[in-house]
Formats: structure tokens, C-alpha cells, sequence
């Protein structure tokens, strides 16, 4: 955030303090709006997984067209090992993906408890800056 060149700050330490706590809080809601943006769930996602599934299936077959059939049991032994590798592949992606997925919700989880914290704590800032009532003596 960048302050004009004609500004003062104020003299008064409580005005000062309310200026520079929303400079802050400008900036973090800055911030926090720019990793929203980064985590947010794009459109093109949803078609990694079917070009995974789509490019796992073709490694598949094209092992399986590929490995000479000459012995029977070194075909199926290869066959099973590239299998398990194209299996294990696409479960570690899929994974990743689970657990991206994850940290985005606890990350709308976490914003919406600071919104509500910050809510609170604004409520509470109004009270503390509030006059408080004279103290009377005992009543008769």
C-alpha cells in the first residue's frame, strides 16, 4: 500500500493506531485474496484426471502389444510390474490431487474462523474505545 505524498499522519496516538491497523489489515487482506486466487479450483482440473486415467490406459496397452509373447510367463511377469507401475502412478497423482483438495477446504475452514475472530475482536475494539460509565457510589 502506498500513502499519497501529501499525507500526515495523525498527531492523536488512538487515531494513529486505528490508521495503522487498517493500513495492516488492507495489506493482509491483500494477501489473503492473492492465495485464494492460487488455490482457488480451476477449470482445467477435473481434465487432468481423465488424461491420466486416459494416458495410463494407453501405456497399458501399448505394453501389451509391445512385449513379445514368446514366453508366456516373462510376458505376464513384465505385464504385471508395468501394470502395478502405471497403477501406482496414477494413485500417487490422484493422492496429491485428494490432499490439494484438502488443504483448500481447510484453508476456507481457517478464513472463514479469522472472519469471525476478526469480527469479534472488532466488536470488542468498539467497546474498549467506548467511554465507560461513571462509577456511582452505593445507593441508599
Amino acid at each position: 500500500m502506498v500513502l499519497p505524498d501529501n499525507y500526515r499522519p495523525s498527531r492523536d496516538p488512538g487515531k494513529l493506531l486505528r490508521e495503522v491497523d487498517a493500513a495492516i489489515k488492507i495489506k493482509d487482506i491483500e494477501r489473503i485474496q492473492r492465495w485464494r486466487d492460487a488455490v482457488e479450483v480451476k477449470w482445467w482440473e477435473s481434465s487432468v484426471v481423465v488424461l491420466l486415467f486416459i494416458s495410463g490406459l494407453g501405456f497399458i496397452i501399448t505394453i501389451f502389444k509391445l512385449i513379445p509373447r514368446d514366453n508366456a510367463p516373462l510376458f505376464w511377469f513384465v505385464f504385471f510390474w508395468f501394470l502395478l507401475f502405471v497403477l501406482t502412478l496414477v494413485a500417487a497423482v490422484e493422492l496429491v490431487i485428494t490432499k490439494i483438495n484438502a488443504l483448500r477446504a481447510l484453508h476456507e475452514l481457517h478464513s472463514r474462523m479469522l472472519e469471525e475472530i476478526a469480527r469479534g475482536d472488532a466488536g470488542a475494539g468498539a467497546k474498549r474505545d467506548a467511554p465507560e460509565p461513571a462509577q456511582s457510589g452505593p445507593h441508599e
